[in-house]
């Protein structure tokens, strides 16, 4: 499925502006929307519990939440994450064609990159420390650099780049292993909370507004200096979204290939994924869920979370391509910005103590049915709002501040 671009009748040439309506590539859309609902499902349990929870399959109590968190680990762990940054190089070049059609400079993709990291600034200190907003800002800031480079160069510096943010990565994580001091700092955090550890991220987050927000700013700091810019998530990140952007001139970021490439290629690259995944459960239940074994795993876990997002990109791919109809999950996806945003509301409002003051006290059972319920509503209420509004309201606060004037909102 191509692009279609909407000629301005006076001047022949994309009309100015965002991208809206027929212009957007709906397989992109849908893809975007699988992305947002699958980050969802994890990301609620850093919201809701201590992020070791996040990490340690073995924590939740019973045979059956392991086992559902074990499922998780396979279905959606890192695939999706990293699908969704490259689903982010995949719309910065889509937004460059049109703005190269037009004639126009890469000013407008440094506006865009400079208002979402200030959007992930606030999500990231005010309300979940797990955000990726300011990251993407970030690392998009670099990343737009590239948008006139040829598909090949694009691959091979998107290659590079993530090769060595996972080596990079991976390295950090494997200190935790070979380093008794960094195993002290890192395994109560990332692995297994402590009684004193857990007691304390409790009474903080169901504590009131202002200890939670002083906690998250100490918290977003050291996630954003430490664990992205420097401890590797940078490169990563500007490798993933090269790739998206190789990806969307290869076509199948377009939804252009054919069915009979991306089947097989779906079957091959999620076969490898899971089968890396069974490994590194494997190992850790054998190890009895060692924090050592964990921590050699950091190159493994992001490896099959490339293999795994190339697949699903032609697994969806495939079945839109057969006619399967994905509209809800397009509208979701048209409003990726909104509804992640919104899940990390409904998230953070479950577990602070100035609403229902639930955090540290639930069962992956509550979450998996919380999170399935908040997928139903999404996919209700994003359609019907695109059918009265062109974007959702966060997007259309985005491209105002972007484009420097004030969009027009509802359709006619």
């Amino acid at each position: 499925m191509s692009e279609t671009i909407q000629p301005d009748a006076a001047v022949g040439r994309p009309a100015a502006g965002p991208v809206a309506g027929a212009d957007r590539i709906d397989y992109l859309d849908i893809l975007r929307g699988f992305a947002v609902m699958a980050i969802f499902i994890v990301n609620i349990k850093g919201m809701v519990m201590p992020f070791s929870y996040y990490m340690n399959p073995s924590l939740w109590g019973s045979p059956i939440e392991e086992a559902l968190a074990t499922a998780q680990k396979f279905l959606v762990d890192d695939k999706w994450r990293t699908t969704f940054s490259a689903l982010y190089g995949a719309g910065l070049m889509m937004i460059w064609q049109r703005l190269e059609t037009r004639g126009e400079d890469r000013s407008t993709l440094r506006r865009r990159n400079l208002w979402l990291m200030l959007f992930g600034a606030i999500h990231l200190f005010l309300i979940w420390i797990g955000d990726i907003l300011l990251s993407y800002g970030t690392a998009g800031l670099v990343a737009m650099l590239f948008v006139r480079s040829s598909t090949t160069k694009l691959f091979i510096a998107g290659g590079g780049l993530l090769a060595l943010g996972i080596v990079w990565s991976g390295g950090v994580m494997a200190m935790g292993a070979v380093s008794p001091e960094a195993a002290a700092n890192m395994k109560p955090t990332m692995w297994l909370p402590t009684d004193e550890s857990f007691a304390a991220e409790v009474a903080v987050m169901q504590g009131d507004i202002f200890g939670q927000v002083l906690s998250r700013l100490t918290a977003g700091i050291f996630m954003y200096l430490f664990l992205f810019l420097l401890g590797g998530g940078l490169p990563t990140t500007i490798g993933l979204m090269l790739l998206g952007m190789g990806l969307f001139r290869a076509g199948l970021y377009r939804g252009a290939w054919k069915t009979s490439v991306t089947l097989p290629l779906a079957i091959m690259f999620l076969g490898a994924a899971w089968a890396l995944d069974y490994w590194q459960i494997a190992q850790l239940k054998a190890s009895d869920y060692a924090f050592n074994t964990f921590a050699m795993q950091g190159w493994f876990a992001m490896i099959d979370g490339v293999l795994g997002a190339f697949g699903y990109g032609c697994l969806v791919s495939a079945l839109v391509s057969m006619g399967i109809k994905f509209g809800p999950v397009a509208a979701v996806g048209r409003m990726a910005f909104t509804n992640y945003i919104t899940c990390s509301l409904i998230g953070t409002t479950l577990a602070g103590g100035h609403a229902f003051g639930m955090f540290g006290e639930v069962s992956l059972s509550y979450l998996t049915a919380v999170t399935i319920a908040t997928f139903v509503g999404m996919l209700i209420w994003s359609p019907l709002w695109l059918k009265a509004f062109r974007f959702g309201p966060l997007e259309w606060l985005w491209r105002s501040l972007v484009y420097g004037e004030v969009q027009r909102f509802r359709r006619a």
